[in-house]
Parts: C-alpha cells; sequence; structure tokens
C-alpha cells in the first residue's frame, strides 16, 4: 500500500528545520560521549562539575532525540514534530528554574520551539 500526502506529512521548511535541529542534537551528542570531561570543563559550561558518567548519560539522550527527530523529518511526520514544542516548552521552563548557569540552554529550547512551530504553520498555511 502506497501513501502519498494524507494530510500528516509535509516537507519543506518543517523537514529542514527539525533535521537542522537532529543534527545539532547528534553533534553534541557524539561531542558529549566521547569527550565529557571537555564539556563539563567547558568555561562557562552549565555543567561544570558534572561527573563523566553523568554528561554521558545526557549525551545518550541527545543521540536518542537526534535519532529521533532525523527518523521524524525522514518520515515527514508533522504530528511527532508538532509533539516536539511543548516538550521543548516543558524543558525550558524546567532549565530555566534550574538557575542562572542553564538559562542560555532554556533560551535556545524557546527558539527551537518557535523555529519548529513556525515552520509547521509555513508548510501548512503557505
Amino acid at each position: 500500500m502506497v501513501l502519498h500526502n494524507i494530510g500528516l506529512r509535509m516537507g519543506g521548511a518543517s523537514s529542514a528545520v527539525f533535521a537542522a535541529q537532529g543534527v545539532f542534537l547528534l553533534g553534541n551528542a557524539f561531542y558529549s560521549i566521547m569527550y565529557p570531561s571537555s564539556v563539563a570543563n567547558f568555561p562557562g559550561s552549565s555543567l561544570s562539575g558534572t561527573p563523566d558518567g553523568a554528561v554521558q548519560c545526557i549525551g545518550l539522550t541527545s543521540l536518542a532525540l537526534g535519532t529521533y527527530y532525523l527518523i521524524s523529518t525522514y518520515q515527514r511526520d508533522t504530528l511527532i514534530m508538532a509533539s516536539s514544542v511543548p516538550s521543548r516548552l516543558v524543558a525550558a521552563f524546567v532549565m530555566y528554574r534550574a538557575g542562572p548557569h542553564w538559562a542560555q540552554t532554556a533560551a535556545f529550547e524557546v527558539a527551537m520551539a518557535i523555529a519548529a512551530s513556525a515552520a509547521l504553520i509555513w508548510d501548512r498555511y503557505m
């Protein structure tokens, strides 16, 4: 059975934005897993002083999310893409409350939620 555009799959801006986010997450994942002490000792890092094993676990989470994002991009699954928006906003809220070292990361999460939302809206209505 061949499924063409059944209203759940779109391309264009949302796929490009989601692919870029997925590639960024995979890059972060590999760097965190391979060089955890570098991540924890980076000047101004929100992970300063975090044990290597914990940094690697965070890297594994980025690996899973990056893979999830790229699979969603490949499948052009807008429901999965849309579900990332509230997830990112919740993450931003938690990170913002975690203290000033996490403020930039929280802002990044909000920016990515806005970018994903804008791209999904663009693909839907433009």
